[in-house]
């Protein structure tokens, strides 16, 4: 069993939760460093690399066949490979350790979400 972190489409309320209707939900956490996220329109991503701010997360525990589809709808084929999102180890306030997906230095400031919150960000486009 591996710990996920979500942030964005696979959160609660969104039509890629799904994926994790087999999983355990843990609850909902921050992520413990700080990070930088981007809207790609319907999605968003998160960069690693950048230190902006802290990002809502809700936290799974997957089993492997979970991970093989959520691995798919992320584009993951495995280290050192050519994917679209990669998935690191990263630490959590309230649950610890855990994997998430992110895509680093791909995307321009003026995509960025400030406030590291998707739902947050969606809610205001909306508006």
């Amino acid at each position: 069993m591996a710990v996920v972190f979500v942030y964005g489409t696979l959160r609660q309320g969104s039509g890629n939760n799904r994926l994790l209707e087999s999983s355990r939900f843990l609850g909902q956490s921050l992520t413990k460093e700080k990070y930088a996220m981007y809207s790609l329109g319907g999605c968003p991503a998160v960069d690693l690399t950048k230190n902006c701010t802290q990002i809502v997360i809700e936290a799974y525990q997957c089993d492997e066949a979970t991970m093989t589809r959520l691995d798919r709808l992320e584009g993951y084929r495995g280290p050192s490979s050519d994917n679209f999102y990669d998935r690191s180890i990263v630490e959590s306030v309230d649950f610890g350790s855990g994997l998430m997906y992110h895509i680093d230095n791909r995307y321009n400031d003026d995509r960025e979400i400030t406030s590291g919150d998707w739902y947050e960000h969606r809610a205001q486009r909306y508006i």
